[in-house]
């Protein structure tokens, strides 16, 4: 028999720091993100009326309020998403998010699931964003969103 098995340094890990029950994510306290999603919203509204919605999609989901304990910040940053998403024509919309990064098409996927469960009755126009987001980002993008516990 081996010297090691009277040893009781495995003791010393505290297991019960990994428990799934005792898990808490990083809550981000983050104030000021009102003021930042409202100003972000006044520069979306000028884009969009300067018919640049590609340039207002990019700035729309560029630091989205993740984490933020005040939902109408929150809501506030998903009517400016919702808002892009549907200047946007149909033959416009492939394009688009083939132009957005990895992290973009993610944050963009999530706001498009935040529309489904909140707004069911456009769901048919969310649907065909959700179509060209999958065809770009693959299913990794919907799983990616699906197991994510940090909501928008």
């Amino acid at each position: 028999m081996s010297k090691a098995t009277n040893s009781t340094e495995f003791r010393t890990v505290d297991v019960d720091a990994y428990d799934e029950d005792n898990y808490e994510d990083d809550a981000r306290e983050d104030n000021s993100g009102s003021q930042e999603v409202t100003e972000r919203a006044g520069e979306v509204k000028k884009l969009l009326n300067l018919t640049k919605n590609k340039d207002a999609l990019k700035l729309a989901l560029q630091n989205p309020p993740i984490g933020h304990q005040d939902a109408s910040v929150k809501e506030q940053n998903y009517e400016t998403v919702l808002s892009v998403l549907k200047a946007f024509r149909t033959q416009e919309i492939e394009a688009a998010v083939g132009e957005l990064s990895d992290a973009d098409v993610d944050v963009l996927m999530k706001y498009l699931y935040k529309g489904f469960s909140s707004s069911p009755d456009k769901a048919a126009a969310l649907l065909l964003w959700h179509e060209k987001v999958v065809k770009r980002g693959g299913v990794g993008c919907v799983i990616r969103v699906m197991v994510d516990r940090k909501g928008i």
